[in-house]
């Protein structure tokens, strides 16, 4: 029997491409014919997502990976969830580690770019994390819930172009001796920065970044998300925002207070200032407005929104405005993504300048009440 598929490779892998985003039919095409398989194994494995819980542990993965190093090798990016609270976590070197092979796991994904690590129990101290999965960062670093982070570690990564740090602390060790210990290595410059940090932590953070002589750059980064809650906050962040003027392209402001955004730009004196340096150069802004509970009506009057639509304005070359909301209490983007339906038309009234321009977007969750 001829085993020659009956269609061109070429077709299948046409298919492929066209089916990144859709795993279901991805995994689907992988099952009917081990043509498939060839061409859609990069993309099928190249993003894992990998949740511990009691009844699976890291160490799964661990031999998941040693069975199948063909696969292992196309991983580009590992997402590693812990649920799990316990006294020490795996990803800390401790005699009492649940996962005896976790150093090696890194050595494997020959093609990792990005790796990420949440832990929902705690905090971990950086010098306790496996020195394997530290000596991991190239790309992309997405920190949750870990204290005493080095601020060079941050400058030992010199390929490292985007951060995430969220509930994070520093070691707050003599910044000249840290400066001094960065002092051969190439300057790392970020193009991508999220940050959610405690005031003070923020604060450090800005202050090691504005250094003249910090191994860490800003100048040319294109995008910008981060939360303010409070006035010093919004000023720490203003001087971050001016050290990248010159190359920004995406700015995400998210506020637990809408007080800057519901004030009037000439009464408000960052966003008035952030829109006259960021005018010509800021094309897409995202925002989260307060967010009501499961029973309120989310309506244009109530989110207030008119006021905001006049503080965009003050920036002629954004192309896209998108609200996103969602009731009080939800934390991540998996909570809600799915979740979602578009009510721009409802709120084009009350923006009609972010509307005429084609650029408003607004999604709301279904748990909210009908508007």
């Amino acid at each position: 029997m001829n085993q020659e598929p009956a269609l061109p490779q070429e077709l299948f892998d046409y298919i492929i491409d066209f089916l990144f985003d859709d795993l279901d039919s991805l995994c689907a095409c992988a099952l009917v014919s081990s043509q498939f398989l060839l061409s859609s194994r990069i993309h099928v494995f190249s993003h894992l997502r990998f949740a511990i819980e009691p009844d699976r542990p890291i160490s799964e993965l661990h031999d998941v990976l040693v069975k199948f190093p063909h696969l292992a090798s196309r991983v580009q990016s590992i997402h590693i969830w812990d649920h799990i609270k316990r006294r020490h976590s795996w990803i800390e070197e401790h005699p009492t580690s649940l996962a005896p092979g976790v150093a090696q796991l890194s050595c494997m994904l020959a093609s990792l770019e990005r790796l990420a690590i949440t832990l929902e129990a705690g905090f971990v101290h950086w010098a306790n994390v496996s020195k394997a999965l530290r000596q991991s960062i190239y790309l992309t670093l997405a920190v949750t819930g870990i204290y005493g982070l080095p601020f060079k570690v941050l400058a030992y990564c010199p390929a490292l172009r985007s951060v995430t740090l969220k509930w994070v602390t520093f070691d707050e060790l003599d910044f000249a001796a840290q400066i001094a210990a960065c002092a051969d290595f190439p300057p790392t410059q970020l193009t991508h920065l999220s940050i959610d940090l405690d005031t003070r932590v923020l604060k450090l953070l800005s202050r090691w970044i504005l250094l003249p002589e910090s191994p860490l750059t800003i100048a040319g980064l294109t995008s910008f998300a981060c939360t303010a809650d409070g006035l010093s906050e919004v000023i720490t962040i203003q001087r971050l925002l001016g050290e990248c003027v010159g190359s920004l392209q995406n700015l995400r402001l998210k506020k637990h207070e809408l007080e800057h955004l519901r004030t009037p730009p000439h009464r408000d004196p960052f966003l008035s200032r952030a829109a006259r340096a960021l005018a010509r150069e800021l094309h897409h802004l995202s925002g989260a407005p307060r967010r009501p509970g499961d029973q309120e009506r989310a309506s244009p009057q109530v989110m207030q929104l008119a006021e905001i639509d006049d503080t965009l304005a003050q920036i002629p070359s954004i192309s896209s405005v998108t609200l996103i909301l969602v009731p009080q209490g939800t934390n991540t983007s998996h909570e809600w993504e799915q979740d979602l339906v578009d009510v721009s038309e409802v709120f084009a009234p009350r923006m009609p300048l972010a509307a005429r321009k084609g650029a408003l977007q607004v999604l709301r969750s279904r748990r909210l009440k009908d508007i």
